[in-house]
């Protein structure tokens, strides 16, 4: 399992427009691409700071989702953040509620 770990700021102003496209726009299709696991988000409303955790089986899946959807997501989403965001992409070291543990996430 995988880890895609985006961090921004996105422009206050714009909050609401941020989180209505990225819920209901996006979020759904996401969801639904295959290999897909798991969604978690954090924001600080006061400060725009935005991060996000979405979890995929394999690095195949992730990949198929940041050559496809993702492209389409970040050209609507960016102009709504102060800056780009940071994009990284990691295996999965532990998960207690998908019950994984050190040394066997990747197998």
């Amino acid at each position: 399992m995988l880890s895609r770990l985006i961090t921004c700021t996105i422009n206050p102003a714009k909050l609401n427009d941020f989180k209505n496209a990225l819920n209901n726009q996006f979020l759904p299709r996401i969801q639904a691409q295959p290999g897909f696991v798991d969604n978690i988000e954090s924001l600080d409303p006061a400060t725009g700071q935005f991060s996000c955790m979405t979890l995929w089986k394999t690095q195949s899946d992730v990949e198929n989702y940041d050559n496809g959807l993702f492209k389409e997501v970040a050209a609507s989403l960016v102009p709504l953040m102060q800056g780009n965001p940071t994009v990284q992409t990691l295996p999965v070291e532990n998960s207690s509620v998908h019950h994984l543990k050190a040394g066997k996430a990747a197998a």
